[in-house]
């Protein structure tokens, strides 16, 4: 179990201040956020790497704010790797089982190479490994004392796409098989809907939401949110009410004017507010579709961006809008730049943050 409460740290200019998040025993969590986001300070200060100026760090139950790195038991693989250069792929896995005896730590070192695919390698240089190799690597290094947390500091921003999709699939289920809690610092949302239950965004040094990856992406309470984890269409307005206010904490018919882009929509308050309008609630058609759908947005294909099964569809309504599609329905309807369409929404689509 992870958790942090209240967690303040100074790192030369930059302070991250009153993080409050956990992760369950044996739970994967994420922190997301774009550069200089305090990612990694957040992940230091878990291991000890940096002390903190106020709050706490528990890791099962027991304050461990001011224990030293090596009395925490844990695992810390960063974005660099940083191997041994002089030792090889064997030799680094074992360098944390020094107080073991050869036999149990040359059996803990192939078991976790085969893991992790990279068996056949134990007698190499490390200056002889790819990326991908490298980082599985530097993952059996930090797991082989067996620590009680894991951290992933960026664990795949370097590698090319189809060895991250491949380690992403095998470092979920090394957790699954293991247990172990872990934490992982990314800028990549799909990470986290991918391989996290337990998700925190950082802005500035602080916690902008956590939640389940579901909960964030479903409703970001904020507009920086919404953007950074990809949500969609983020339009900055103005609500106003189409009748009586509502009581306090209740809902009411209301309009969403964004200069000429004007959405109705349901809300709680009036004023100035970001609408958000994921791509996969917009439908598309050729022509103003019948039933309860009350928004409907004359537009133009711009481009359109296909990857695989799904195209995402960039429209010009007056103002940049995406819709997601499947392929299929973009062939079937012919869609192309320059082609005139209708996007249509529910009022009850529309988030407002």
């Amino acid at each position: 179990m992870i958790r942090l409460e209240g967690l303040t740290v100074d790192a030369g200019d930059f302070t991250l201040t009153d993080v409050t998040f956990d992760v369950p025993a044996g739970g994967y969590g994420l922190v997301i956020g774009p550069t200089g986001s305090g990612k990694t300070t957040l992940l230091e200060s878990i291991a000890g790497h940096t002390r903190p100026r106020a709050g706490r760090v528990l890791l099962d139950d027991r304050d461990a704010s001011g224990l030293p790195p090596e009395a925490r038991g844990v695992g810390f693989v960063y974005q660099q790797y940083h191997l041994f250069p002089h030792l090889t792929v064997a030799e680094n896995i074992g360098y944390g089982l020094r107080r073991e005896g050869p036999a149990a730590r040359r059996a803990r070192v192939e078991a976790l190479a085969a893991m992790l695919g990279i068996g056949d390698l134990l007698g190499r240089s490390v200056h002889r490994l790819s990326g991908g190799e490298q980082q599985r690597a530097a993952i059996a290094r930090a797991l082989a004392p067996r620590p009680r947390v894991l951290l992933l500091d960026e664990p795949f921003a370097a590698l090319d796409p189809s060895t991250r999709r491949a380690l992403r699939r095998e470092l979920r289920a090394l957790h699954a098989r293991g247990g172990t809690t872990t934490r992982q610092g990314t800028h990549d949302f799909d990470e986290a809907l991918r391989l996290g239950e337990r998700v925190a965004v950082l802005a500035d040094g602080r916690v902008a939401q956590a939640g389940t990856p579901e909960e964030v992406f479903r409703h970001p309470n904020s507009a920086f949110v919404a953007r950074f984890i990809g949500a969609g269409n983020v339009i900055a307005g103005r609500v106003r009410w189409l009748g009586a206010p509502p009581a306090d904490g209740e809902s009411a018919a209301a309009t969403f004017d964004a200069g000429a882009f004007v959405l109705e929509v349901v809300a709680e308050r009036d004023g100035p507010a970001h609408a958000v309008l994921r791509p996969e609630d917009l439908t598309l058609s050729r022509l103003v579709p019948e039933g309860s759908a009350r928004n409907h947005v004359r537009a133009t294909v711009a481009v359109l961006e296909r990857t695989g099964p799904v195209t995402l569809v960039h429209l010009d309504a007056g103002r940049p809008l995406v819709a997601s599609l499947t392929t299929a329905s973009v062939d079937a309807l012919g869609l192309a730049p320059g082609v005139p369409v209708v996007a249509t929404a529910k009022a009850t689509a529309v988030l407002l943050v």
